[in-house]
């Protein structure tokens, strides 16, 4: 998105700082300790001290508040509890990112429509008023003078402090009067005004093809995928599509954000989003940032019907269940799956055309050169072990694949545990609906 998705890396994908290494206070006086087991404003008022701290320490001394690490390679640790507090008010979300070892960012979700659902524009406008006197306060500093972004698909509004040696923003978005989401960030303070020299938030440089490869790793049972893939957390939300394109996006270096997605693709936190919104909003998002996007395999009602009569007529023959083919008669998508026999349906779409050997054609082609595939499914046809999600639409990435094998190896977006999974090809075949990829344009 020429837009706020990739606004992030104006102050905040910072270079790291000058200053002398210095840990995180943990034997600061009573006077500046959490008021409340689960308050966060220790992180803003000691923010300047934070840069240099070990993630796994900071962890084990905000043990009360809830954060779990976001992945098995231990380089965020991510909190929602609903008793976090940050300047005496309720906040959501809050993940705390590392590099090597050590603390660099740190994303506080104020408000987010998806969470905490609507609310009046009034009372959005007078929270921002509060955390920004609030941050003014604290941190003892007047904010920058920053406009709101250029050219963006979200409207975004920043308003951005500088400390000693941190470097704090306050974003919010609004959408004809409809509060969107409001968020802090912080980070090391960037050298000179390297946030200056992109104002507009457009991204000027992300991975190119040729650097992808070098993320491919192969076993000695056969299987080939992509690794360093960040690991995002929809939560219970509808977002499995806004969240893989956020991992995408950060694969390519790109800063993002599913709650920015999910207002571009006009997505609902119960609903989720339609392929169809997702695709144009990852379109829009990836213009101006040197990214394009391909359809491989697009949702059609029409083939997919003449599919399910095809289907029909095998298993007539054959005795099994059949699928409603009368529209008048079908209320949702899910009516038609569920009255299929999954295993004769799994051998059907295997059988039909040279359909599966372009999929597994197309899976080997990008996987090898380090892309991953954005994979639309549909859950409940096989049985998925420790899932949050049982049966319905559903988006995940394919990472790679192992042809010995005949199968194929992909990512959820539902945090640890959820890295790397496998599971057969033609199974695979059977439930896909969509899949698309991103890519660099050089």
């Amino acid at each position: 998105m020429t837009s706020p998705l990739f606004r992030r890396h104006l102050p905040l994908i910072i270079l790291l700082s000058t200053y002398l290494p210095c840990a995180f206070e943990t034997s600061q006086a009573q006077d500046s300790a959490p008021t409340d087991e689960h308050s966060l404003t220790l992180l803003l008022k000691q923010c300047d001290k934070l840069w240099k701290s070990d993630l796994s320490q900071l962890k084990d001394k905000f043990a009360t508040h809830g954060f779990e690490w976001m992945s098995s390679d231990r380089n965020a640790i991510r909190s929602v509890s609903p008793e976090l507090l940050m300047l005496d008010e309720k906040v959501g979300e809050t993940v705390i990112r590392g590099k090597e070892g050590t603390v660099h960012r740190v994303d506080v979700s104020i408000y987010n429509r998806g969470d905490r659902g609507s609310i009046d524009y009034s009372e959005f406008s007078q929270m921002k008023n509060r955390w920004q006197k609030h941050i003014s306060e604290i941190t003892k500093t007047k904010p920058e003078p920053l406009k709101k972004a250029k050219n963006s698909a979200v409207k975004l509004k920043r308003i951005l402090w500088y400390t000693q040696n941190s470097a704090i923003l306050l974003e919010t978005s609004s959408t004809q009067g409809q509060a969107q989401f409001m968020r802090l960030r912080m980070a090391p303070k960037p050298k000179g005004a390297f946030y200056l020299g992109n104002s507009s938030g457009r991204v000027q440089k992300t991975r190119q093809l040729s650097d992808l490869r070098r993320n491919l790793k192969k076993t000695s049972t056969g299987d080939i995928f992509i690794t360093d893939i960040p690991m995002v957390d929809q939560g219970p939300k509808g977002y499995c599509a806004v969240a893989s394109a956020e991992r995408v996006f950060r694969y390519y270096g790109l800063e993002t954000d599913q709650h920015e997605m999910a207002e571009l693709a006009r997505t609902s936190s119960a609903g989720g989003t339609s392929p169809t919104l997702m695709y144009d909003a990852l379109k829009e998002a990836s213009t101006g940032a040197q990214l394009r996007v391909f359809s491989i395999i697009a949702w059609d009602t029409k083939k997919f019907m003449d599919d399910i009569k095809a289907y029909n007529r095998t298993a007539r023959k054959k005795g099994l269940s059949q699928a409603p083919e009368d529209w008048r008669r079908i209320r949702t998508i899910g009516q038609i799956y569920d009255a299929l026999d999954p295993q004769a349906y799994k051998q059907h779409k295997a059988d039909r055309g040279n359909y599966f050997k372009s999929f597994n054609n197309d899976i080997e082609k990008n996987i090898n050169a380090g892309i991953p595939l954005f994979w639309g499914i549909r859950l409940g046809m096989y049985p998925e072990p420790e899932i949050p999600q049982a049966k319905g639409g559903h988006m995940r990435l394919i990472i790679g694949y192992n042809r010995k094998e005949k199968a194929i190896l992909y990512t959820d977006s539902w945090g640890p545990g959820h890295e790397l999974k496998r599971m057969p090809a033609d199974q695979a075949y059977a439930i896909t609906n969509g899949l698309f990829i991103i890519k660099p344009s050089r």
